[in-house]
């Protein structure tokens, strides 16, 4: 694992963001839970400031959001498109994992409908620092990091020669990304460490519930590459360590189960004996989506019967169609007459 990663890791390890400058060192701490509790009460205590001094909530913030052309309804619909088509490309990312052009321009795709979801959520929350919420929030942040950070010496930093804007913005600039978490949490030195620590029972010195957020969510990414590993359908070394790719084999593996499942939902209601052998049975939807996972469930045989049919009415253009001149039946009644002829014959 490449040293940038490692660094990363031990400020996990140690809880802590280590920020130097010239001569000063500074030491941002990993808010304890007592901190945490009490952040809440300053929360509140700048919501109420701001509500009383006619600041606007967020909801209020919609109407000018939409007057100026940053909000619209239809937005939340096309972020629900967007993260379907991210999905569908994850899952093509899984399957041409061997091939390297493909998968580069399936990336491609990923990271610009990535950046089109991005923009459309920060349209929409273009003026959130300007509410109620984002001024509690503001408050909140700013008293945790005065709480938080340290002279190398251990003692509270007075904030006399940098503020406190400075160093949060530090803070935010070194968030650890999704990314990052992933590739400590599938390599050494972290995957023997945490090997270790689940025998022993001892992880970072604390109890879980003392944890802290990078910490839990290091842990969290661990599991999840446990049960990867674990899992009877694990993928190849070449997916496990893609993003990418493994996102799309998780959403494989859902869409599987989900199938499954739907199939043996479908398999329950068409027990009835008197219909188990029909060639064609019909299952009412509850919604659109219902009768799209009811849809999925139909063979290669039947999807393509189906669309020979559809493009039957389409010909019709609205004209009255009778149903023996769809293309299926006409093959069904031909089979049919052939075998009744054939009987005939052996009859004679």
């Amino acid at each position: 694992m490449d040293i940038s990663y490692e660094k990363i890791l031990y400020r996990i390890i140690k809880g802590r963001l280590r920020i130097k400058l010239g001569d000063l060192v500074l030491c941002v701490r990993d808010p304890t839970d007592d901190i945490l509790e009490e952040s809440y009460e300053i929360y509140d205590e700048a919501y109420q400031k701001a509500y009383f001094n006619n600041v606007l909530v967020q909801q209020e913030l919609r109407d000018i959001l939409y007057d100026h052309g940053l909000w619209n309804p239809a937005d939340d619909k096309k972020i629900k498109e967007i993260d379907k088509k991210i999905n569908d490309l994850r899952v093509e990312a899984f399957k041409s994992v061997i091939d390297r052009n493909k998968l580069q321009f399936i990336k491609a795709q990923l990271r610009f409908q990535e950046r089109e979801k991005q923009e459309i959520i920060s349209r929409n929350e273009s003026l959130n620092h300007a509410s109620c919420e984002g001024a509690a929030s503001f408050a909140r942040n700013v008293w945790i990091i005065q709480e938080c950070t340290f002279k190398k010496d251990g003692t509270k930093y007075n904030w006399e020669s940098c503020s406190v804007s400075e160093i949060m913005g530090i803070v935010n600039n070194k968030r650890i990304s999704s990314a990052e978490f992933r590739t400590i949490a599938r390599n050494d030195p972290w995957r023997s460490m945490w090997s270790i620590s689940k025998n022993s029972g001892n992880l970072f010195g604390k109890s879980c519930i003392n944890l802290s957020a990078n910490q839990s969510q290091l842990c969290i990414y661990s599991m999840m590459y446990d049960n990867v590993y674990e899992s009877p359908e694990r993928p190849n070394d070449k997916v496990i360590e893609d993003d990418d790719c493994l996102d799309g084999w998780f959403e494989f593996q859902k869409r599987k189960y989900e199938k499954e499942k739907k199939q043996q939902e479908v398999d329950a209601l068409t027990s009835n004996p008197k219909i188990a052998n029909s060639q064609e049975v019909f299952v009412m939807a509850s919604d659109q989506q219902s009768a799209n996972d009811i849809y999925d469930l139909n063979d290669p045989i039947a999807m393509s019967t189906i669309k020979q049919r559809k493009a039957t009415i389409a010909e019709a253009d609205g004209a009255q169609l009778d149903f023996r001149n769809l293309h299926d039946i006409k093959q069904d009644i031909a089979i049919q007459s052939r075998q009744e002829g054939l009987q005939k014959m052996r009859g004679k």
